[in-house]
C-alpha cells in the first residue's frame, strides 16, 4: 500500500462524546437553549454535513454565515473541552501501530470527517504528533465522505509527483460510511470494531478486514508487505 488513512474518532481515539456534547454547547450558545442533537447519527458523517442536519432538526437555515459562526465557535469550544481531559483517550494498540508505521516509512495520513482545524486539535490533545500524518483529507474538504479518499489521493500524487489509485490506498475506520467510502473508490476497506458498530456489522457492511480492535499490529502489517 502506498498510502494508509486513519479516521479519528473511534478508531484512533475513543469515540466522539466530546465532540458531540460540544456541538450541542455551541448550538445552545448561538440559537438558543432548546438547541438539541438528539436523535442525529453522527457515526462517520463530515462535520458540514452534520451542521446542515443539525440545522434542519433545529428548524435554522443551514446558510453560510450560520455554519461559519457555528463552526468557529465550536472549534473554540473544542479546544477548551479537549483541554479538560484528564485520562488517556488513545484506543488500544493505537500508538504501537503508528510508531511502528512511521519506522517502516509507511506514508500515512487522516480521513476524518472533523474540521480541518478540529482536527489536529484532538491529534495534539492525544499527545499525538501532526506531523505524524502527511496526507490528510479533512470533513470541510468534501461535500461528502465518499470525495474524500480522492482529496487525499489529489495530495498524494501533489507531495510525492507519483502516481496513485483507490488499489494503493487502505482506509482505516469504525463505521459502514468508512468503508463505503473505501470501496467506491477503490480502497481497501480496514475495519476496527472499536466504535459503535460489531464486527459482523462492519463484516456486512462491506469491509475487507475486520478487527474487534488494533491491539494485534499483525492483521493490518501483514497487508502492507
Amino acid at each position: 500500500m502506498k498510502l494508509v488513512l486513519f479516521d479519528i474518532d473511534g478508531t484512533l481515539l475513543k469515540g466522539g462524546g466530546v465532540g458531540v456534547q460540544t456541538m450541542e454547547e455551541t448550538g445552545r450558545a448561538l440559537f438558543g437553549e432548546s438547541f438539541a442533537v438528539q436523535g442525529l447519527d453522527f457515526s462517520g458523517k463530515i462535520d458540514p454535513q452534520i451542521y446542515g442536519e443539525l440545522a434542519e432538526l433545529n428548524k435554522h437555515l443551514a446558510i453560510t454565515e450560520h455554519h461559519d459562526r457555528f463552526r468557529d465557535d465550536y472549534i473554540d469550544r473544542l479546544a477548551l473541552a479537549l483541554s479538560q481531559i484528564a485520562e488517556d483517550f488513545v484506543l488500544p494498540g493505537v500508538r504501537v501501530i503508528l510508531e511502528e508505521l512511521l519506522v517502516r516509512q509507511q506514508m500515512m495520513g487522516l480521513l476524518t470527517g472533523n474540521y480541518s482545524r478540529a482536527a489536529p486539535l484532538k491529534i495534539a490533545a492525544a499527545s499525538m504528533d501532526m506531523n505524524w500524518f502527511k496526507i490528510n483529507a479533512f470533513g470541510d474538504e468534501g461535500r461528502s465522505r465518499n470525495e474524500l479518499p480522492l482529496v487525499a489521493m489529489r495530495k498524494y500524487e501533489t507531495v510525492t509527483g507519483r502516481e496513485i489509485s483507490g488499489k494503493d490506498v487502505m482506509i482505516v475506520g469504525d463505521t459502514p460510511r468508512d468503508i463505503e467510502c473505501a470501496k467506491v473508490n477503490g480502497c481497501y476497506a480496514f475495519a476496527v470494531a472499536t466504535g459503535r458498530w460489531s464486527y459482523e456489522e462492519l463484516k456486512s457492511a462491506g469491509a475487507d478486514t475486520v478487527v474487534s480492535d488494533l491491539s494485534d499490529p499483525e492483521p493490518l502489517f501483514s497487508l502492507l508487505g
